[in-house]
Protein backbone atom coordinates (compact mmCIF):
# COMPACT_ATOMS: atom_id res chain seq x y z
CA UNK A 1 0.00 0.00 0.00
CA UNK A 2 2.84 2.43 0.76
CA UNK A 3 4.13 2.21 -2.82
CA UNK A 4 0.69 2.97 -4.19
CA UNK A 5 0.25 5.95 -1.83
CA UNK A 6 3.76 7.24 -2.63
CA UNK A 7 3.06 6.95 -6.36
CA UNK A 8 -0.19 8.85 -5.98
CA UNK A 9 1.49 11.56 -3.87
CA UNK A 10 4.24 11.96 -6.48
CA UNK A 11 1.71 12.23 -9.30
CA UNK A 12 -0.36 14.79 -7.42
CA UNK A 13 2.75 16.80 -6.48
CA UNK A 14 3.77 16.89 -10.15
CA UNK A 15 0.28 17.99 -11.21
CA UNK A 16 0.12 20.59 -8.44
CA UNK A 17 3.56 21.93 -9.35
CA UNK A 18 2.62 22.17 -13.02
CA UNK A 19 -0.60 24.01 -12.15
CA UNK A 20 1.24 26.38 -9.79
CA UNK A 21 3.86 27.18 -12.40
CA UNK A 22 1.21 27.96 -15.00
CA UNK A 23 -0.81 30.17 -12.69
CA UNK A 24 2.18 31.95 -11.16
CA UNK A 25 3.53 33.11 -14.53
CA UNK A 26 3.75 36.88 -14.60
CA UNK A 27 3.94 38.97 -17.77
CA UNK A 28 6.72 41.59 -17.83
CA UNK A 29 5.23 44.17 -20.22
CA UNK A 30 6.22 43.01 -23.73
CA UNK A 31 8.52 40.17 -22.64
CA UNK A 32 8.10 37.44 -20.07
CA UNK A 33 9.71 37.22 -16.66
CA UNK A 34 10.78 33.62 -16.09
CA UNK A 35 10.30 31.87 -12.78
CA UNK A 36 14.07 31.94 -12.21
CA UNK A 37 14.17 35.69 -12.87
CA UNK A 38 11.23 36.18 -10.53
CA UNK A 39 12.92 34.06 -7.85
CA UNK A 40 16.10 36.09 -8.30
CA UNK A 41 14.17 39.32 -7.74
CA UNK A 42 12.62 37.84 -4.60
CA UNK A 43 16.03 36.75 -3.33
CA UNK A 44 17.53 40.18 -4.03
CA UNK A 45 14.59 41.86 -2.26
CA UNK A 46 15.03 39.64 0.81
CA UNK A 47 18.83 39.99 0.74
CA UNK A 48 19.25 43.66 -0.14
CA UNK A 49 22.78 44.17 -1.40
CA UNK A 50 23.33 40.49 -2.19
CA UNK A 51 26.56 39.71 -3.96
CA UNK A 52 26.81 37.63 -7.10
CA UNK A 53 28.24 34.72 -5.07
CA UNK A 54 25.23 34.84 -2.72
CA UNK A 55 22.88 34.54 -5.68
CA UNK A 56 24.99 31.75 -7.21
CA UNK A 57 24.94 29.83 -3.95
CA UNK A 58 21.18 30.24 -3.60
CA UNK A 59 20.47 28.91 -7.10
CA UNK A 60 23.32 26.40 -7.12
CA UNK A 61 24.68 27.84 -10.35
CA UNK A 62 28.06 28.98 -11.59
CA UNK A 63 29.08 32.64 -11.41
CA UNK A 64 28.92 33.02 -15.24
CA UNK A 65 25.34 31.66 -15.23
CA UNK A 66 24.39 34.01 -12.40
CA UNK A 67 26.07 36.93 -14.15
CA UNK A 68 23.96 36.22 -17.23
CA UNK A 69 20.79 36.12 -15.12
CA UNK A 70 21.61 39.41 -13.40
CA UNK A 71 22.61 41.01 -16.71
CA UNK A 72 19.18 40.20 -18.15
CA UNK A 73 17.48 41.67 -15.11
CA UNK A 74 19.72 44.72 -15.41
CA UNK A 75 18.86 45.05 -19.12
CA UNK A 76 15.17 45.07 -18.12
CA UNK A 77 16.00 47.87 -15.67
CA UNK A 78 14.98 45.75 -12.68
CA UNK A 79 18.31 45.59 -10.82
CA UNK A 80 21.48 47.62 -10.54
CA UNK A 81 25.02 46.68 -9.67
CA UNK A 82 26.41 48.89 -6.96
CA UNK A 83 30.03 49.07 -5.81
CA UNK A 84 30.59 48.62 -2.09
CA UNK A 85 31.89 51.88 -0.61
CA UNK A 86 34.25 50.05 1.75
CA UNK A 87 35.57 47.39 -0.63
CA UNK A 88 35.65 48.24 -4.35
CA UNK A 89 36.05 44.54 -5.22
CA UNK A 90 32.56 43.86 -3.87
CA UNK A 91 29.55 44.47 -6.11
CA UNK A 92 26.12 44.46 -4.54
CA UNK A 93 22.94 43.74 -6.48
CA UNK A 94 19.89 45.84 -5.62
CA UNK A 95 16.39 46.28 -7.00
CA UNK A 96 15.56 49.44 -8.90
CA UNK A 97 12.26 51.26 -8.35
CA UNK A 98 11.01 49.53 -11.51
CA UNK A 99 12.11 46.17 -10.06
CA UNK A 100 10.38 46.86 -6.76
CA UNK A 101 7.18 47.90 -8.55
CA UNK A 102 7.23 44.84 -10.80
CA UNK A 103 7.90 42.53 -7.87
CA UNK A 104 5.05 44.11 -5.90
CA UNK A 105 2.66 43.62 -8.84
CA UNK A 106 3.86 40.05 -9.35
CA UNK A 107 3.43 39.23 -5.67
CA UNK A 108 -0.11 40.64 -5.72
CA UNK A 109 -0.82 38.43 -8.75
CA UNK A 110 0.69 35.40 -6.98
CA UNK A 111 -1.28 36.04 -3.80
CA UNK A 112 -4.52 36.32 -5.75
CA UNK A 113 -3.80 33.06 -7.59
CA UNK A 114 -2.81 31.23 -4.40
CA UNK A 115 -5.95 32.51 -2.69
CA UNK A 116 -8.04 31.12 -5.57
CA UNK A 117 -6.23 27.78 -5.50
CA UNK A 118 -6.52 27.39 -1.74
CA UNK A 119 -10.09 28.70 -1.53
CA UNK A 120 -11.33 25.10 -1.56
CA UNK A 121 -9.62 24.41 1.76
CA UNK A 122 -10.76 25.33 5.23
CA UNK A 123 -8.44 27.41 7.43
CA UNK A 124 -7.63 24.23 9.36
CA UNK A 125 -6.73 22.39 6.14
CA UNK A 126 -4.49 25.30 5.07
CA UNK A 127 -2.70 25.19 8.42
CA UNK A 128 -2.29 21.41 8.08
CA UNK A 129 -0.92 21.80 4.56
CA UNK A 130 1.56 24.43 5.75
CA UNK A 131 2.61 22.26 8.68
CA UNK A 132 3.17 19.26 6.40
CA UNK A 133 5.15 21.29 3.82
CA UNK A 134 7.32 22.76 6.58
CA UNK A 135 7.95 19.32 8.06
CA UNK A 136 8.88 17.84 4.67
CA UNK A 137 11.21 20.71 3.74
CA UNK A 138 12.88 20.65 7.15
CA UNK A 139 13.43 16.90 7.09
CA UNK A 140 14.61 16.83 3.48
CA UNK A 141 17.07 19.70 4.04
CA UNK A 142 18.55 18.04 7.13
CA UNK A 143 19.67 14.99 5.17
Amino acid sequence: MTTKVNDEIMELMRDFSKTMKGRMHFNLKSSHLTMVQFDALLFIKKNNGAQMSDISDYFGTTLPTTTSLISKLSDFGLVIREDDKEDRRVVKIKLTKKGETLLKEAMEHRHAEINKMLSYLSEEDKKDLLRIFKKLVTQINEK
